[in-house]
């Protein structure tokens, strides 16, 4: 019954002669210009242009109110939400509620809640998208895959020639099959400086992938080490913490002995180190939802090579 009513009201409202500028009450009584709505006067008798949901969505923090933030071809800037609606060439990417550019359409104010939106394929925005990637890799290609220093697809960090593959991924054994094609192998971390110097290039550059190292872990002697035999570092700083609902207590070795014990009398603990025993996976990663600590992964995982090579 009530999706009958508002039927009728959208018929009604719809066929009102409403100006470019302005839009049909809920109840298709008046139309009312678009700087009315939200403006904290009823000037719908329905109370439609002062929706809590609608004015939520027109007002917003980063412009000013009936205004929307519109980012297309790498800029951004403020222009009025209709226009951001019906700009087309190209189309706005940005964070503005997409019902209202429905609501817009239609020239008829209605809830929000009950307009259901398709999946977006736009494919003006998606064009608009695939140039700003292109843009970012282009202003990062100096800092991932070229120094003058470095042989060619290689930057320098810290005292190392790294290549950033950040645009490609695969599992960890074609990662390092790439590497050595391009005259390297994964990288290993070999202290904490070089450690520090990578997640700092990395996060300078506002890189979010994740990527594959050179450490595995041996099944043969239960350790994990680095491509060259080296065993990797364990615990802080360098490995991530999981959290898992259950808890457990902790054990702790008593100097000197071979005696072990529970830590703080049996505390139970949600947090636990990688990597865990027995492993998540047999290959090392550091990854961008980790803050870039390392983590053992599955090593069929899609991710991108970090490869080093000779300075």
């Amino acid at each position: 019954m009530k999706r009958f009513v508002l039927l009728l009201c959208l018929g009604f409202a719809s066929a009102l002669d409403c100006t470019g500028d302005e839009i049909a009450c809920t109840s298709g009584e008046r139309c009312v210009p678009y700087r009315y709505l939200c403006d904290s006067d009823n000037d719908c008798a329905d109370g439609s242009d002062e929706s809590p949901d609608l004015c939520l969505a027109w007002r917003n923090t980063q412009c000013e109110k009936g205004q929307a933030q519109c980012h297309a071809n790498g800029d951004d800037q403020c222009i009025s939400i209709e226009a951001y609606c019906h700009r087309t060439q190209p189309a706005c990417d940005g964070s503005l509620d997409r019902r209202i550019c429905s609501i817009i359409k239609n020239k008829s104010l209605v809830p929000l809640s009950s307009i259901r939106l398709p999946p977006s394929n736009d494919p003006g925005v998606a064009y608009n998208k695939s140039v700003e990637l292109g843009s970012e890799l282009r202003l990062n290609l100096n800092s991932t895959l070229s120094h003058p220093d470095c042989p060619r697809f290689y930057t320098r960090v810290g005292g190392q020639c790294l290549s950033v593959f950040y645009v490609g991924s695969s599992s960890w054994g074609e990662a390092r099959s790439f590497c050595k094609h391009i005259g390297g192998d994964l990288l290993s971390i070999q202290n904490v400086n070089h450690y520090v110097d990578l997640v700092n290039h990395l996060v300078d550059n506002r890189i979010t992938s994740d990527f594959w190292l050179g450490g595995r872990y041996e099944v043969d002697d239960l350790s994990w080490t680095w491509l060259d035999g080296t065993p990797m570092p364990r615990g802080t700083p360098f490995w991530s913490l999981r959290r898992y609902d259950s808890c457990n207590p902790r054990n702790v070795t008593l100097t000197g002995t071979s005696e072990v014990r529970e830590a703080n009398n049996g505390e139970c603990y949600h947090y636990t180190q990688a990597p865990e025993t027995p492993p998540k996976g047999f290959c090392a990663a550091i990854t961008y939802d980790k803050h870039f600590y390392m983590s053992d992964e599955d090593c069929l995982a899609d991710m991108s090579p970090l490869c080093v090579t000779a300075v």
